[in-house]
């Protein structure tokens, strides 16, 4: 049943993997390790938030850096360490197949989970669920989405390893956003005592 599951993942990978482009390498290494646009998107959402949340939204972050922390240690620490699937890019039987953009395997040797999926859908859920579901914070996911499909189309990833990381983030991100409701229930009623 592994081998047959692992056939199908492999075959889906390389049918997206072999759509590339000289145009879109470019664009697909910047959404895949461009710090710059992860971290124009936070500066963003927290300011916004702070228009929500006031103060408290320093403790919003601070459960999102723990939904995210989580999210990367068990992909990063507790997944790819134990359950060593090689990437693409490293599996001998794919060599010659698959599209890097022009750039070497950098980064581990083992990619299951995919972290960038994780952390990309650990962010994306803790903020959609922070803002009340609005309509435009839904693109959060398409972003998600965005940095998970890249790191297929370098093939840094299999489907199956971007799955599986989008459902880990979405439950870090989930647990995080649970925490953070309760610690601002806590300092609300703190702050209520207090008058």
């Amino acid at each position: 049943m592994i081998n047959f599951l692992n056939e199908i993942d492999t075959s889906l990978f390389l049918a997206l993997n072999e759509m590339n482009s000289p145009f879109l390498d470019p664009i697909m290494l910047a959404i895949s390790y461009n710090k710059f646009i992860f971290m124009t998107l936070l500066i963003a959402l927290i300011a916004y938030g702070f228009t929500i949340y006031k103060k408290y939204i320093f403790l919003a972050f601070f459960f999102c850096l723990i939904g995210f922390g989580l999210s990367d240690s068990i992909s990063s620490k507790g997944l790819k360490d134990n359950i060593k699937r090689l990437r693409p890019c490293h599996n001998e039987t794919l060599r010659g197949n698959v599209h890097t953009a022009g750039k070497n395997c950098w980064g581990g040797k083992y990619g299951f989970v995919s972290s960038h999926a994780s952390n990309s859908f650990a962010i994306a859920i803790f903020f959609w669920l922070l803002f009340k579901k609005k309509k435009r914070f839904s693109l959060l996911f398409l972003y998600a989405s965005l940095v998970s499909y890249s790191r297929i189309y370098l093939a840094r990833h299999y489907p199956g390893d971007i799955i599986f990381g989008a459902l880990l983030g979405l439950l870090c991100g989930y647990i995080a956003f649970k925490g953070f409701l309760f610690a601002f229930a806590r300092l609300q009623q703190q702050s209520i005592n207090q008058q």
